[in-house]
């Protein structure tokens, strides 16, 4: 393994946390950036795990994530792409069934009151939350599917990241993240904007892919010595962006450093399938719960954590 050294360059996207945070953009590619300290803990001891696939960690706090890596500008120009939804258009209905597992799992947990979910797609979650909360907002990158979801469920997102509402003086009672964090630049920055734009006591949802601790992961370790996180490109032939690559030790660590109480560290039900796959998905996901249950240890592809906000 490598080490990165640290710069002091101006991160241009959070003007607010400079000397924090470092990165500088690859000249040869002018659509990619990479870090010189970790964005969550801030130390300049960053180790190349993965040159293949530009995979490096933290030393310090053991956070993983892709770098270089794409800039802010880039990932918004591949999430607009006309197509991009496309497939999720195509899978509707397996996806209410994914957001229905989702709103069973929340809803002995919810504050009362509004919702801000963060990074909502299409709107289709907001769409079914509604007799749930008092009032429910969304934000968005995408302008296709900003578009999306107000002509599919008359919803009016905010297109722009949530750091974008600080300072609107509007609070919300549940914030809700899913499948969002491993796509942010700046996981840190993220989190703290969502404490900054909850109420006293409010609910952070956040639910992540668990590619590195998961079984699958843990077995493609011990076949390979990676990982087998591809390399990002920003060509088409992958799906999604994942900048960072979240353990749930980590995430949690990143949430209580931030001023959250965790109070459920769970499986994240996401899984699509249809037919005899659903019913294996099902079987492996409660496999996994119950596995969870006694050894305290989540397998399963995808976390789920819910956070109460605390004093810093």
């Amino acid at each position: 393994m490598s080490c990165i050294n640290s710069a002091d360059l101006y991160y241009r996207d959070c003007p607010r946390h400079a000397q924090r945070q470092h990165a500088s953009m690859d000249m040869e590619s002018p659509y990619f950036e990479t870090l010189h300290s970790c964005n969550l803990c801030a130390s300049t001891t960053l180790e190349l795990l993965d040159p293949e696939s530009n995979i490096a960690r933290c030393a310090s706090c053991h956070y993983i994530f892709d770098n270089p890596r794409p800039s802010l500008e880039a990932l918004t120009g591949f999430y607009s792409r006309a197509a991009k939804y496309d497939s999720w258009l195509n899978d509707l209905e397996a996806r209410n069934r994914l957001w229905q597992r989702r709103l069973r799992k929340l809803r002995s947990q919810r504050k009362p009151g509004s919702l801000l979910d963060v990074g909502t797609g299409i709107g289709q979650f907001l769409s079914l939350a509604r007799s749930l909360y008092t009032a429910v907002y969304g934000t968005e990158i995408s302008t296709t599917a900003v578009a999306l979801a107000r002509e599919k469920y008359s919803l009016n997102l905010f297109q722009g990241t949530i750091e974008g509402l600080l300072g609107q003086e509007q609070i919300f009672d549940n914030i809700t993240l899913f499948h969002v964090l491993e796509h942010v630049p700046d996981p840190r920055v993220t989190i703290e904007a969502c404490h900054a734009l909850l109420s006293p006591d409010g609910i952070l949802v956040i639910a992540v892919p668990n590619e590195i601790a998961s079984l699958r992961g843990r077995l493609r370790t011990l076949r390979g010595g990676r990982y087998g996180i591809p390399r990002i490109s920003l060509d088409g032939s992958i799906d999604e962006i994942h900048l960072s690559h979240f353990t749930p030790n980590v995430l949690r660590r990143a949430l209580e450093h931030t001023g959250f109480s965790v109070i459920s560290n769970t499986p994240d039900p996401y899984f699509l399938r249809k037919g005899l796959r659903r019913l294996k998905a099902e079987a492996f996901y409660f496999g996994c719960v119950a596995f969870q249950r006694v050894f305290r240890v989540n397998l399963f592809d995808a976390m789920l954590l819910i956070a109460r906000k605390v004093s810093k």
